[in-house]
């Protein structure tokens, strides 16, 4: 060990606070300072509570600390904040009205009983979700909010309209009622609960703080407001307490983590000692000063520079790719290399933003051949949403599938029940016609009302879109089925992260569409070619299809299997990352809007959020151990079409020297320039260019004029105004004016009068 690994062993009283960062060897060190102070006798090993956030990391620690002590290190209580809870309830569970045979209602508990208390107090659809609601509710316990005091306190802290307000309050109140009829608790209760049962009985806190007067706990930046007063109050008497974390790794903000608990800590704990561990096991010279780059921009942070003794390493290596296929298949490209060296597919991790992006990716893993496996995520076509959307796009292909009909029929909610669904079922095996045709007749078999209604409307929108389908292109047709269905309009209702990250999955699939479209065009052009040349076996007539695409979706599930063994690629969200490390590591959507993301109007997140994301980049890049690839695509597909992007914020940190620039296929040279300041937009932001080499020799945005650079729906930034978003241009030229939409209000500006930066698509 290291001096200040055995500094923060050796210490034994008073508050330690150890900054770990990341490969510094934190586990090593809270599992030897167990070790240290049973063997010393400075308490009995049953003395002593150690907390984390994961089974797994809780079990690995038990593991070691045995390995270390033998018997003795199986007293030792180790768990996770809500194992400890839920057995700490267990024992009291009648000082709060409950008996010790509670149960503790998992997600779907929870979203099942909320959505009953929904419906019985009649509050309208989206007024809010029952989803919704648990959010705001998880939110509250969060902040040991309870519902008395709800309203009050959250409206002071939330901005949400105050008629959701009030509904979200009478849910809260029902739904801790009825959580307490059922004897259960659900899992924020774990906490909430047990930081109340402290409070209003001094004498069972005495217990603990007697019981436990050594206190460790792991991933201390990750602590929220309700877990810091938990820890707070155990180490209240003796002060014996050491956490172990770094505020440089503090990522999980949006689900309710706060990193002040970890910055403050020197002041909760008066006579605290600080130690730093800085020395890094994991990663050469080359990837850690790129990591220090991104992190040290963040004012207020505590102050630390990982070094290693492998100095030098791999240059990382920048990948600028034309669009989010070429990023793909650069990325694959660069793996089968690697393999091709012995490497093994699970020496490389390839990590994006947001699940969405997983598509494209897993398409070009596929191709190849090449195993994987996505890590905290659902592969792409099987994502509930994905599924939802391709069983309507099955039936404009095949009205027949009654399968397909079954899984959209009531999503979203069309208030179509079970009792309705057994009716057309059994018309239809009556009247030998499918249950799609009997549909657009619900009077035929007894049908009236709002279902019937609805019934007819699902068949005639159905219908209409199947009628155009030789009118429209295939992703056209997709986009009027989504808006026409309502489906993202429901997700937008729930108002949650989950639904957010659905909504991406959701537009992503039409982003697929358009991909699929584009090699079959491609392919087109190519046997045109070979015809030209006199190739007679070109093949002829090759038009994409809204059928090609199903089958190729179809097709898929034959070759899932290639990424279910541990000899695989992984895949995952950054988030997913933290706490694993990889020889290889692919960053991927280095693209400002997407990393930093951005999920409101305004192109560039800024404050807290923004500081989030640099966190998040620098937790990335110190997954690596070896070698770090970057990548961004000039384009990515999206919603509506292709739109160009910008280079991400934080490749503008990293040091030129640390950096290779590979460039891929079409990516244009102007949008990326050497120095990194900003990039330079050219025609391809309204125009997708070919695949075939388009390496410009000049500056096209040079020779353009405003017209043709200004597009509705770009952001822009205003020296006055700050940043904003085109929603109307008028007139042309000298004059155009622009109606642009920015926090403070929507305003009318001239460009040829206000010095506007362009900031993307």
């Amino acid at each position: 060990m290291n001096e200040p690994q055995l500094e923060a062993v050796r210490h034994i009283e008073g508050p330690l606070l150890v900054l770990a960062g990341a490969g510094t060897g934190k586990t090593r060190v809270i599992t030897h300072r167990i070790a240290h102070l049973i063997a010393n006798r400075v308490v009995p090993p049953d003395r002593i509570l150690g907390v984390t956030f994961t089974n797994k990391a809780a079990g690995e620690m038990k593991e070691r600390v045995i390995k270390l002590l033998g018997l003795a290190g199986r007293w030792v209580r180790l768990s996770t904040f809500h194992s400890f809870c839920a057995r700490l309830l267990r024992d009291h569970a009648d000082k709060l009205g409950f008996t010790r045979s509670f149960t503790i209602y998992d997600s779907a508990d929870s979203a099942a009983l909320a959505k009953r208390i929904v419906k019985g107090l009649a509050i309208p659809e989206g007024q809010p979700s029952p989803g919704g609601a648990l959010e705001v509710i998880s939110r509250a316990k969060d902040r040991l909010i309870g519902p008395e005091e709800f309203v009050e306190q959250i409206a002071q802290a939330d901005a949400i309209d105050e008629y959701i307000l009030k509904n979200v309050a009478a849910i809260y109140r029902k739904y801790q009622a009825q959580l307490k009829k059922n004897n259960a608790f659900d899992f924020d209760d774990l906490l909430f609960a047990t930081v109340g049962l402290l409070d209003k009985f001094p004498e069972v806190l005495a217990f603990y703080q007697n019981k436990f007067p050594y206190l460790l706990v792991d991933e201390y930046q990750d602590t929220n407001h309700a877990q810091y007063r938990l820890v707070k109050m155990l180490a209240g008497e003796h002060k014996n307490i050491c956490v172990v974390g770094d505020d440089d790794q503090s990522i999980y903000g949006w689900r309710g983590a706060d990193i002040k608990n970890i910055l403050n800590f020197e002041a909760d704990f008066a006579g605290c000692k600080v130690i730093k561990l800085e020395q890094n096991y994991r990663s050469t010279s080359i990837v850690l000063d790129a990591a220090h780059e991104v992190i040290r921009k963040i004012a207020g942070r505590k102050a630390k520079k990982l070094f290693t003794d492998r100095i030098g390493g791999d240059i990382i290596t920048l990948m600028l790719c034309g669009d989010d296929r070429d990023e793909a298949e650069a990325v694959v490209g660069r793996i089968k290399t690697g393999l091709s060296f012995d490497n093994s597919p699970k020496d490389f991790a390839i990590m994006y933003r947001t699940h969405a992006q997983s598509r494209a990716l897993e398409d070009a893993l596929r191709d190849a051949g090449i195993p994987y496996k996505i890590i905290g995520g659902t592969k792409f076509y099987d994502r509930k949403e994905v599924k939802d959307v391709i069983a309507y796009l099955r039936l404009l292909i095949n009205p027949d599938d009654t399968e397909s009909l079954l899984r959209i029929i009531n999503m979203p909610k069309r208030k179509i029940g079970k009792v309705t669904i057994d009716k057309l079922l059994a018309a239809s095996a009556q009247v030998s016609m499918s249950a799609f045709e009997l549909m657009g007749r619900p009077d035929s078999f007894g049908l009236k009302g709002q279902a019937a209604d609805e019934l007819r409307k699902l068949q005639s929108i159905l219908k209409g879109l199947t009628a155009r389908m030789d009118k429209l292109p295939i992703n056209e047709i997709a986009v009027r089925l989504i808006d026409s269905i309502g489906y993202i309009r429901m997700l937008e209702n729930e108002g949650t992260p989950e639904a957010d990250v659905r909504i991406d999955n959701v537009k992503e699939l039409v982003s697929a569409i358009i991909a699929y479209m584009e090699r079959i065009e491609e392919a087109e052009e190519e046997a045109a070619a070979d015809k030209e040349e006199g190739n007679e076996e070109a093949t002829p007539n090759i038009t994409p299809t809204l059928q090609g695409f199903l089958e190729e979706v179809a097709l898929i599930s034959e070759v899932d299997a290639l990424g279910e063994n541990d000899e695989a690629v992984v895949l995952m969200t950054l988030h997913a990352a933290k706490g694993l490390e990889f020889d290889t590591v692919f960053m991927t959507g280095m693209e400002q809007g997407l990393f930093p993301i951005v999920r409101d109007e305004v192109s560039r997140p800024s404050g807290d959020s923004l500081d989030e994301e640099r966190r998040l980049c620098y937790v990335g890049v110190t997954r690596a151990r070896k070698k770090l690839f970057l990548s961004l695509a000039g384009f990515r597909r999206r919603y509506d079409g292709s739109n160009i992007t910008s280079p991400s914020c934080f490749l503008q940190d990293i040091p030129e020297k640390l950096l290779e620039v590979e460039r891929h296929n079409y990516y244009d040279n102007y949008l990326f320039s050497p120095a990194r300041t900003k990039p330079h937009y050219s025609r391809a932001a309204s125009q997708r260019p070919t695949r075939k080499n388009h390496e410009p020799d000049y500056d096209l945005a040079a020779e353009m004029t405003p017209d043709e650079i200004i597009k509705i729906g770009m952001a822009v930034s205003h020296n006055t105004f700050g940043t904003g978003r085109i929603i109307d241009r008028e007139g042309s030229g000298e004059d155009m004016i622009l109606t642009i939409k920015f926090k403070s209000g929507t305003k009318k500006i001239m460009p040829k009068y206000a010095a506007l930066e362009i900031l993307g698509g």
